[in-house]
């Protein structure tokens, strides 16, 4: 698999266009997962009594352990419900939240109408992320879905990276992109599997020893506009870290 594209042909050479293939983070990448955790925030404040900025503010503290945040509403509040059960339910309910993005399936549906086969490459509960893809009108675009919970490893694990790419049937000449927000699974992981690396920053920068992607957007749609002339226009292959 090629990471950044092939050689260019002579001119006045015909060739068919090599195949190509981008797989897509779920989380924060092809979803909005701050706004879904916004409106199960809201909820969960108005059944439980619990103050919407104590959510907020313990969400930000833990960093998303959901362990930790749910442990510390437990104890701070003397909920009954188990640690467990609070965070089955909050998995199942952020997945029904999503919100449809109608500029991240217009975009994906260009990238389609171009000629790009999709996958999506994510870490999570399968019930959930599956949930997510549906709600958000997201499924259609994506001919292969891996999941961690599936697989028994996380990203940054380079063998769901693989996974996908064997059952969109990549091969030496395929184009390949890994596009997502998190440096530290997306990136790194899209790197260890000779991906193409796509990092969508959403305004924040990196920090030393961070992995270095091949290239950075803000968000995922100019990902999706990035990849429609990326073939054409191969950059650099960057170090691991910088």
């Amino acid at each position: 698999m090629r990471a950044h594209g092939g050689t260019r042909p002579d001119a006045g050479v015909a060739v068919m266009p090599a195949p190509k293939i981008a797989l897509f983070d779920l989380d924060d990448t092809l979803t909005d997962h701050a706004a879904a955790f916004a409106l199960w925030a809201a909820e969960f404040s108005q059944a439980t009594g619990i103050p919407h900025p104590w959510i907020t503010e313990a969400d930000a503290r833990h960093a998303g352990a959901r362990y930790a945040f749910f442990a510390d509403i437990k104890e701070t509040f003397g909920i009954q419900k188990s640690i467990a059960a609070q965070h089955v339910a909050y998995q199942e309910r952020t997945a029904e939240l999503v919100p449809h993005r109608p500029e991240v399936c217009a975009a994906l549906e260009a990238l389609t109408a171009d000629g790009w086969s999709l996958g999506v490459v994510t870490n999570g509960s399968p019930a959930a992320q599956r949930t997510k893809l549906e709600v958000s009108r997201l499924d259609r675009f994506f001919t292969t879905v891996v999941i961690s919970g599936d697989y028994g490893v996380r990203k940054p694990h380079e063998a769901l990276f693989r996974l996908a790419l064997d059952d969109l049937q990549a091969d030496k000449d395929t184009w390949t992109a890994m596009i997502g927000d998190c440096l530290a699974a997306d990136i790194a992981g899209g790197l260890r599997a000779g991906l193409h690396t796509i990092w969508v920053s959403h305004g924040r920068s990196r920090r030393r020893g961070d992995p270095v992607p091949h290239h950075t957007v803000h968000t995922t749609v100019d990902a999706c506009e990035w990849l429609s002339v990326a073939v054409d226009v191969p950059p650099p292959l960057p170090a691991l870290t910088h």
